[in-house]
């Protein structure tokens, strides 16, 4: 049963990564990006650090998958959600802050 956990373990990291990295590429030359992948994937990652911090079974995350999917969507029904979820887009594209006219530089 070890092997099995650690490939689950394995394989869910690696795709957590693999769906950043695939966004961040579509925030960078400006191609459509859809919420709640991302919010989904979010989810999943807090799934996998729960998972590991609790030193729970890996397996809980075979039904974390679907259940983060199906909260991605509902995460974004709440402002708060939609707020937390763009700043998130905003640090994993790179992008800076505007700054206030009254603190620019002239």
């Amino acid at each position: 049963m070890g092997i099995v956990t650690t490939i689950i373990v394995v394989v869910a990291i690696a795709w957590v990564v693999w769906v950043l990295v695939a966004i961040r590429h579509q925030l960078r030359s400006g191609d459509i990006v859809v919420p709640p992948m991302f919010a989904s994937t979010l989810l999943f990652g807090l799934g996998i650090v729960a998972v590991i911090a609790l030193g729970a079974s890996p397996l809980h995350l075979l039904w974390w998958f679907p259940l983060s999917v199906v909260l991605g969507v509902v995460v974004l029904m709440f402002p708060a959600g939609v707020t937390f979820t763009m700043a998130c887009l905003g640090l994993l594209a790179g992008l800076k802050p505007r700054q206030d006219s009254s603190t620019k530089r002239r």
